[in-house]
């Protein structure tokens, strides 16, 4: 276990190539850099942005830095601060002038982690999230990464559990917009949803939220992972299962009590998000 002073007496070096390792996933290298000049040690954006080949945690241990991505993401880091991106994207990052920047960065990858991507996590956006205290965390960082000896598949494998436990773990911690932006992704979602018809105006609903449409689709879309307009059409479609299956009902009758322009649209529209007929769909969960 690593002493981390908050005082920055004293500076653990960590350099551990391979920590964890199984076929889950690895992580491949973790380590600190005190005074670090990040990417900036090429050069500062935009002449220079480096593409990650991994997925990253960057962790400011020290001082204040300027954070810019191709995902379209611009911070500023301070103490805490913790820098969640997936591979591919290219970064720019650094200390302001006369400053000094440290830091402890974690680069992973693997089919489990590709998962967690797959899910939203980190997302299509790189995420920033506010870590404190700062011993805490870092110290459950490097509880994961310290051991110096070989260990086996099975160790491996729990210490890679660990990391993930760790993960969920910061995506609970709540920034100080979460509570604002899940209240307003509520009232959007209720408002959508309050005609079960496919076509309620989306414009009338981003008025009543007392926003243009162009950024209301922006902000649900951020929240949600979806647009409003494909929210509502899933939705819609779901409960279009219901009557497939436990009513007898056509599929014009279907159509016509949620809205679609006819039998055609609604099939389109179900085939679209099911991969299947309406009709497909009806015979294969019905006996």
């Amino acid at each position: 276990m690593y002493y981390f002073d908050c005082e920055h007496k004293e500076r653990p070096h960590i350099h551990a190539a391979y920590p964890i390792s199984c076929p889950l996933g690895s992580i491949v290298f973790a380590g600190t850099i005190w005074k670090s000049r990040a990417t900036y040690g090429h050069a500062p954006p935009p002449t220079y942005m480096r593409r990650t080949p991994h997925h990253l945690l960057v962790y400011t241990l020290q001082g204040c830095a300027d954070y810019s991505d191709s995902t379209g993401v611009k911070a500023t880091l301070t103490e805490g601060s913790l820098v969640w991106s997936a591979a591919g994207i290219n970064q720019s990052y650094g200390p302001r002038k006369g400053s000094t920047w440290s830091e402890f960065y974690i680069w992973f990858e693997g089919p489990l982690f590709d998962t967690w991507q797959e899910q939203g996590y980190p997302g299509s956006k790189t995420r920033i999230i506010k870590l404190t205290p700062l011993a805490y965390w870092f110290e459950r960082f490097t509880s994961i990464i310290s051991s110096t000896k070989t260990i086996s598949l099975n160790e491996n494998i729990a210490k890679l559990c660990e990391y993930q436990q760790l993960l969920a773990d910061i995506l609970q911690v709540k920034t100080p917009d979460h509570d604002q932006n899940r209240e307003w992704l509520n009232k959007a979602c209720s408002l959508l949803l309050e005609k079960k018809q496919v076509h309620t105006s989306l414009k009338k609903v981003a008025e009543s939220m007392h926003i243009s449409y162009s950024l209301f689709r922006k902000k649900f879309l951020r929240l949600s992972g979806k647009t409003p307009g494909n929210f509502k059409m899933s939705k819609i479609i779901k409960e279009t299962y219901l009557q497939l299956v436990n009513t007898d009902d056509s599929i014009a009758t279907i159509a016509s009590t949620y809205g679609f322009h006819d039998q055609f649209h609604f099939s389109k529209r179900f085939k679209q998000f099911c991969g299947i007929s309406p009709t497909e769909f009806r015979k294969q969960n019905t006996t």
